[in-house]
């Protein structure tokens, strides 16, 4: 039986992995739209600017937990600057961040 859950959970987790970024030109204004560079998004990222540039041309998809950072970025990207064409990956995108990301200074 645990291996019927544990197929459900790695299905829950493909289902995660998708969705949650916007289309390649819309990643590309957003990051524009801040006057972010490839360089610095990608140092943010902890990634090679080439990895980042595949990236944002849709040609490459980044993986956990790079992913939902970037996710989160583009989200709160889209929140100042507005978004173009859909925008039904906002919802997953702004739940990217994880919980333990939220703990404040001090405790």
């Amino acid at each position: 039986m645990s291996e019927i859950f544990a197929a459900v959970d790695a299905l829950l987790a493909k289902a995660r992995d998708g969705g949650d970024l916007p289309e390649p030109a819309e990643r590309e204004r957003l990051r524009k739209a801040a006057g972010l560079t490839q360089v610095e998004v990608a140092a943010a990222l902890d990634t090679r600017r080439e990895t980042f540039a595949k990236w944002e041309a849709g040609a490459a998809q980044p993986r956990a937990p790079k992913r939902g950072a970037y996710a989160f970025l583009l989200a709160g990207l889209a929140d100042i600057h507005g978004t173009q064409g859909p925008d039904g990956w906002l919802t997953l995108a702004r739940r990217a961040r994880p919980l333990d990301a939220d703990a404040t200074d001090g405790e």
